[in-house]
Protein backbone atom coordinates (compact mmCIF):
# COMPACT_ATOMS: atom_id res chain seq x y z
CA UNK A 1 0.00 0.00 0.00
CA UNK A 2 1.08 3.20 -0.88
CA UNK A 3 0.73 6.78 0.67
CA UNK A 4 2.09 10.08 0.76
CA UNK A 5 2.40 12.89 3.04
CA UNK A 6 4.10 15.98 3.14
CA UNK A 7 7.16 16.51 3.91
CA UNK A 8 10.83 18.49 5.21
CA UNK A 9 13.55 15.77 4.96
CA UNK A 10 16.97 17.78 4.41
CA UNK A 11 15.01 20.84 5.60
CA UNK A 12 17.78 23.62 5.38
CA UNK A 13 20.07 22.03 2.45
CA UNK A 14 19.11 24.85 -0.40
CA UNK A 15 18.27 22.25 -3.07
CA UNK A 16 16.79 19.84 -0.66
CA UNK A 17 13.04 19.17 -1.98
CA UNK A 18 11.26 21.13 1.04
CA UNK A 19 13.61 24.14 -0.06
CA UNK A 20 13.03 23.76 -4.05
CA UNK A 21 9.04 23.08 -2.82
CA UNK A 22 9.24 26.46 -1.24
CA UNK A 23 10.72 28.73 -3.83
CA UNK A 24 8.30 27.53 -6.76
CA UNK A 25 5.16 28.25 -4.55
CA UNK A 26 6.88 32.03 -4.35
CA UNK A 27 6.48 32.35 -8.14
CA UNK A 28 3.10 33.91 -9.25
CA UNK A 29 2.54 31.12 -11.95
CA UNK A 30 2.23 28.47 -8.97
CA UNK A 31 -0.59 27.91 -7.08
CA UNK A 32 0.62 25.38 -5.01
CA UNK A 33 3.83 23.91 -3.97
CA UNK A 34 4.73 20.91 -1.57
CA UNK A 35 7.63 18.28 -0.34
CA UNK A 36 6.46 15.19 -0.21
CA UNK A 37 7.28 11.57 0.68
CA UNK A 38 5.52 9.27 -1.30
CA UNK A 39 5.79 5.46 1.16
CA UNK A 40 6.19 2.36 -0.55
CA UNK A 41 6.46 -1.52 0.61
CA UNK A 42 9.85 -1.09 -0.27
CA UNK A 43 10.92 2.51 1.51
CA UNK A 44 10.14 6.34 1.38
CA UNK A 45 10.56 8.48 -1.57
CA UNK A 46 11.16 11.95 -1.00
CA UNK A 47 9.96 14.65 -4.11
CA UNK A 48 8.16 17.71 -4.74
CA UNK A 49 4.76 18.43 -6.71
CA UNK A 50 3.55 21.79 -7.74
CA UNK A 51 0.65 23.04 -9.62
CA UNK A 52 0.43 26.19 -11.72
CA UNK A 53 -1.89 29.12 -10.82
CA UNK A 54 -3.11 28.48 -14.31
CA UNK A 55 -3.26 25.12 -15.68
CA UNK A 56 -3.20 24.63 -19.43
CA UNK A 57 -5.76 21.22 -20.04
CA UNK A 58 -4.08 20.26 -22.75
CA UNK A 59 -0.77 19.79 -20.72
CA UNK A 60 -1.49 17.77 -18.23
CA UNK A 61 1.27 16.50 -16.04
CA UNK A 62 5.43 16.10 -16.53
CA UNK A 63 7.25 13.55 -14.24
CA UNK A 64 10.75 14.58 -13.79
CA UNK A 65 13.21 11.94 -13.39
CA UNK A 66 16.40 13.24 -12.07
CA UNK A 67 20.17 10.95 -12.58
CA UNK A 68 23.29 10.14 -11.20
CA UNK A 69 24.84 12.22 -9.60
CA UNK A 70 22.27 14.44 -9.10
CA UNK A 71 18.62 14.81 -6.99
CA UNK A 72 15.15 16.27 -8.27
CA UNK A 73 16.27 19.41 -7.25
CA UNK A 74 18.40 19.63 -10.42
CA UNK A 75 15.05 20.11 -12.27
CA UNK A 76 13.88 23.05 -10.25
CA UNK A 77 14.27 25.62 -12.94
CA UNK A 78 12.68 23.44 -15.75
CA UNK A 79 10.18 23.11 -13.77
CA UNK A 80 9.53 26.67 -12.88
CA UNK A 81 9.34 27.24 -16.85
CA UNK A 82 6.62 24.09 -17.59
CA UNK A 83 4.50 25.30 -14.55
CA UNK A 84 4.51 29.13 -15.89
CA UNK A 85 3.02 27.92 -18.92
CA UNK A 86 0.64 25.78 -16.91
CA UNK A 87 1.92 22.45 -16.45
CA UNK A 88 1.78 20.02 -13.34
CA UNK A 89 4.87 19.01 -12.03
CA UNK A 90 6.29 16.07 -9.89
CA UNK A 91 9.87 14.97 -9.07
CA UNK A 92 11.29 12.80 -6.68
CA UNK A 93 15.01 10.95 -5.30
CA UNK A 94 15.21 7.49 -6.93
CA UNK A 95 15.94 4.45 -4.64
CA UNK A 96 19.50 5.19 -3.25
CA UNK A 97 18.79 8.93 -3.36
CA UNK A 98 16.16 8.67 -1.05
CA UNK A 99 17.06 8.25 1.94
CA UNK A 100 14.64 5.92 2.97
CA UNK A 101 15.17 3.70 0.44
CA UNK A 102 18.67 2.51 0.09
CA UNK A 103 18.39 -1.21 -0.13
CA UNK A 104 21.54 -2.94 0.39
CA UNK A 105 21.92 -5.63 -2.51
CA UNK A 106 23.20 -4.60 -5.72
CA UNK A 107 20.19 -7.06 -7.14
CA UNK A 108 17.35 -4.44 -5.91
CA UNK A 109 18.93 -1.55 -8.27
CA UNK A 110 18.16 -3.23 -11.49
CA UNK A 111 16.02 -1.66 -14.73
CA UNK A 112 13.10 -3.68 -13.39
CA UNK A 113 13.38 -2.44 -10.01
CA UNK A 114 13.41 1.40 -10.97
CA UNK A 115 10.68 0.91 -13.55
CA UNK A 116 8.38 -0.54 -11.03
CA UNK A 117 9.27 2.52 -8.68
CA UNK A 118 8.46 4.95 -11.45
CA UNK A 119 5.26 3.35 -12.13
CA UNK A 120 3.88 2.53 -8.48
CA UNK A 121 5.01 6.15 -6.97
CA UNK A 122 3.69 7.92 -10.31
CA UNK A 123 0.31 6.13 -9.40
CA UNK A 124 0.70 6.94 -5.48
CA UNK A 125 0.74 10.94 -6.38
CA UNK A 126 -2.29 10.96 -9.20
CA UNK A 127 -0.63 10.52 -11.95
CA UNK A 128 -2.39 8.44 -14.77
CA UNK A 129 -1.21 9.78 -17.46
CA UNK A 130 1.81 11.95 -18.34
CA UNK A 131 4.56 13.74 -19.43
CA UNK A 132 7.80 12.13 -18.85
CA UNK A 133 11.11 13.43 -18.75
CA UNK A 134 14.53 11.69 -17.87
CA UNK A 135 18.03 12.65 -17.56
CA UNK A 136 20.84 10.25 -17.69
CA UNK A 137 19.93 7.47 -15.48
CA UNK A 138 16.48 8.53 -15.22
CA UNK A 139 16.83 8.58 -19.35
CA UNK A 140 17.80 4.90 -19.13
CA UNK A 141 14.36 4.59 -16.83
CA UNK A 142 12.78 6.28 -19.36
CA UNK A 143 13.37 4.09 -22.32
CA UNK A 144 12.67 1.02 -20.94
CA UNK A 145 9.21 2.65 -19.01
CA UNK A 146 8.07 3.85 -22.56
CA UNK A 147 8.64 0.32 -24.06
CA UNK A 148 7.00 -1.36 -21.54
CA UNK A 149 3.95 0.93 -19.99
CA UNK A 150 3.46 3.53 -23.12
CA UNK A 151 -0.35 3.34 -22.27
CA UNK A 152 0.81 5.38 -18.90
CA UNK A 153 2.83 7.85 -21.10
CA UNK A 154 1.93 11.43 -23.16
CA UNK A 155 4.77 11.85 -24.36
CA UNK A 156 8.39 11.23 -23.20
CA UNK A 157 11.53 13.73 -23.29
CA UNK A 158 14.98 11.69 -22.83
CA UNK A 159 17.93 13.84 -21.86
CA UNK A 160 21.39 13.12 -22.21
CA UNK A 161 20.64 9.34 -22.68
CA UNK A 162 21.20 7.30 -25.79
CA UNK A 163 18.41 4.48 -26.26
CA UNK A 164 20.21 1.34 -24.73
CA UNK A 165 20.38 -0.92 -27.75
CA UNK A 166 21.85 2.26 -29.39
CA UNK A 167 24.53 2.47 -26.42
CA UNK A 168 25.19 -1.02 -26.41
CA UNK A 169 25.64 -2.02 -30.04
CA UNK A 170 28.17 1.40 -30.12
CA UNK A 171 30.35 0.03 -27.32
CA UNK A 172 31.22 -2.94 -28.90
CA UNK A 173 31.42 -1.14 -32.72
CA UNK A 174 32.82 2.45 -31.41
CA UNK A 175 36.07 2.72 -29.76
CA UNK A 176 35.45 6.24 -28.85
CA UNK A 177 32.21 5.31 -26.97
CA UNK A 178 33.94 1.82 -25.46
CA UNK A 179 36.48 4.31 -23.64
CA UNK A 180 33.79 6.58 -22.54
CA UNK A 181 32.32 3.81 -20.53
CA UNK A 182 35.59 3.43 -18.29
CA UNK A 183 33.81 4.89 -15.31
CA UNK A 184 31.48 2.04 -15.53
CA UNK A 185 33.98 -0.51 -15.35
CA UNK A 186 35.76 0.69 -12.75
CA UNK A 187 32.82 1.19 -10.91
CA UNK A 188 31.62 -2.46 -11.34
CA UNK A 189 35.27 -3.49 -10.84
CA UNK A 190 35.82 -0.91 -7.78
CA UNK A 191 32.85 0.40 -6.70
CA UNK A 192 34.74 0.83 -3.07
CA UNK A 193 37.26 2.98 -4.01
CA UNK A 194 35.27 5.02 -6.68
CA UNK A 195 33.05 6.20 -3.44
CA UNK A 196 35.80 7.30 -1.96
CA UNK A 197 37.79 8.28 -4.32
CA UNK A 198 34.49 10.70 -5.53
CA UNK A 199 34.09 12.04 -1.62
CA UNK A 200 37.87 12.56 -0.88
CA UNK A 201 39.03 16.22 -0.16
CA UNK A 202 34.99 17.58 0.69
CA UNK A 203 33.94 15.60 -2.98
CA UNK A 204 35.98 17.78 -5.19
CA UNK A 205 36.50 14.90 -7.35
CA UNK A 206 32.71 14.67 -7.92
CA UNK A 207 32.82 18.65 -8.12
CA UNK A 208 35.13 18.47 -11.05
CA UNK A 209 32.55 15.90 -13.05
CA UNK A 210 30.27 18.65 -13.38
CA UNK A 211 32.37 21.45 -15.13
CA UNK A 212 31.33 24.30 -14.04
CA UNK A 213 28.04 23.37 -15.76
CA UNK A 214 26.41 22.73 -12.61
CA UNK A 215 26.05 26.13 -10.16
CA UNK A 216 28.69 26.03 -7.11
CA UNK A 217 26.56 25.78 -4.27
CA UNK A 218 24.18 23.03 -6.33
CA UNK A 219 27.15 21.21 -6.55
CA UNK A 220 28.22 21.46 -3.01
CA UNK A 221 24.52 20.68 -1.89
CA UNK A 222 24.90 17.23 -3.80
CA UNK A 223 28.12 16.23 -2.50
CA UNK A 224 26.73 17.08 0.89
CA UNK A 225 23.79 14.76 0.41
CA UNK A 226 25.65 12.22 -1.18
CA UNK A 227 27.88 12.10 1.47
CA UNK A 228 25.82 11.02 4.36
CA UNK A 229 26.56 7.34 5.44
CA UNK A 230 25.41 5.00 2.83
CA UNK A 231 24.58 7.36 0.15
CA UNK A 232 27.37 7.64 -2.57
CA UNK A 233 27.56 3.30 -1.87
CA UNK A 234 23.79 2.90 -2.66
CA UNK A 235 23.85 5.32 -5.71
CA UNK A 236 26.65 3.51 -7.54
CA UNK A 237 25.20 0.01 -7.13
CA UNK A 238 23.06 1.16 -10.08
CA UNK A 239 26.07 0.97 -12.36
CA UNK A 240 27.02 -2.38 -10.83
CA UNK A 241 23.32 -4.06 -11.15
CA UNK A 242 24.28 -3.01 -14.92
CA UNK A 243 26.20 -6.05 -15.66
CA UNK A 244 23.84 -8.71 -17.42
CA UNK A 245 21.28 -8.98 -14.62
CA UNK A 246 17.21 -8.73 -14.42
CA UNK A 247 16.30 -6.97 -18.04
CA UNK A 248 12.91 -5.83 -18.99
CA UNK A 249 12.15 -6.97 -22.23
CA UNK A 250 12.84 -5.03 -25.24
CA UNK A 251 10.19 -3.48 -27.17
CA UNK A 252 9.47 -0.88 -29.77
CA UNK A 253 9.38 3.11 -28.30
CA UNK A 254 6.07 4.25 -29.63
CA UNK A 255 5.22 7.08 -27.05
CA UNK A 256 6.06 10.39 -29.01
CA UNK A 257 9.37 10.77 -28.57
CA UNK A 258 12.06 13.20 -28.28
CA UNK A 259 15.95 13.37 -27.49
CA UNK A 260 17.72 16.16 -26.28
CA UNK A 261 21.66 15.51 -26.12
CA UNK A 262 24.62 18.11 -25.28
CA UNK A 263 27.58 18.10 -28.20
CA UNK A 264 30.09 18.02 -25.23
CA UNK A 265 28.09 15.10 -23.58
CA UNK A 266 31.34 13.38 -21.58
CA UNK A 267 29.71 9.70 -21.90
CA UNK A 268 27.82 9.31 -25.42
CA UNK A 269 29.09 10.97 -28.65
CA UNK A 270 27.21 11.94 -31.61
CA UNK A 271 27.35 8.55 -33.39
CA UNK A 272 25.38 6.68 -30.30
CA UNK A 273 23.25 9.74 -29.70
CA UNK A 274 22.58 9.75 -33.71
CA UNK A 275 22.30 6.06 -33.94
CA UNK A 276 19.06 5.78 -31.14
CA UNK A 277 16.60 7.02 -34.01
CA UNK A 278 16.39 3.82 -35.28
CA UNK A 279 14.77 2.24 -32.04
CA UNK A 280 12.33 4.85 -31.96
CA UNK A 281 9.23 3.51 -34.23
CA UNK A 282 6.80 6.36 -32.71
CA UNK A 283 6.68 10.41 -33.94
CA UNK A 284 10.78 11.08 -33.07
CA UNK A 285 12.93 14.27 -32.71
CA UNK A 286 16.39 14.34 -32.21
CA UNK A 287 17.14 17.92 -30.27
CA UNK A 288 20.92 18.53 -30.73
CA UNK A 289 22.27 21.20 -28.52
CA UNK A 290 25.56 21.99 -30.10
CA UNK A 291 28.38 22.87 -26.92
CA UNK A 292 26.39 22.23 -23.83
CA UNK A 293 27.25 19.31 -22.08
CA UNK A 294 25.78 16.23 -20.46
CA UNK A 295 24.70 18.29 -17.23
CA UNK A 296 21.67 19.68 -19.20
CA UNK A 297 19.13 20.09 -16.52
CA UNK A 298 21.08 22.59 -14.41
CA UNK A 299 22.40 24.32 -17.64
CA UNK A 300 20.00 24.22 -20.32
CA UNK A 301 16.51 24.34 -18.35
CA UNK A 302 14.70 26.66 -20.89
CA UNK A 303 16.06 24.48 -24.17
CA UNK A 304 14.42 20.97 -22.26
CA UNK A 305 11.32 22.92 -21.28
CA UNK A 306 10.69 24.53 -24.57
CA UNK A 307 11.05 20.48 -25.84
CA UNK A 308 8.76 19.14 -23.31
CA UNK A 309 5.86 21.79 -24.27
CA UNK A 310 6.26 21.65 -27.49
CA UNK A 311 6.17 17.62 -27.52
CA UNK A 312 2.92 18.21 -25.54
CA UNK A 313 1.32 20.53 -27.38
CA UNK A 314 2.06 18.66 -30.56
CA UNK A 315 0.37 15.61 -29.26
CA UNK A 316 -2.13 17.33 -27.12
CA UNK A 317 -5.31 14.88 -28.38
CA UNK A 318 -2.99 11.47 -27.84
Amino acid sequence: MASTTTSDLNSGDPFDNASVAARLAELPSVADAQALTVTMEHGDFAGFQATPAHPDPQLGDALLLHGWPEFAACWEQTAAILLEHGMSVFAYDQRGYSPGARPESVDEYTMPHLVADLDEISRAVGLDRFHLVGHDWGGMVAWHFAANHPERLRTSTVVSTPHPIAHVKQVQADPDQYERMGYLRAIQDHPEGVARTLLRGDGQRLIDLYAGDVPDDMAASYVSRLSEPGAMDAVLKYYQAADGRARLSSTPVTVPTSFVWGSRDIAFPRGTAELTAKYVEGPYRFVPLEGASHWLPESHPGEIAREVLALAREHAGA
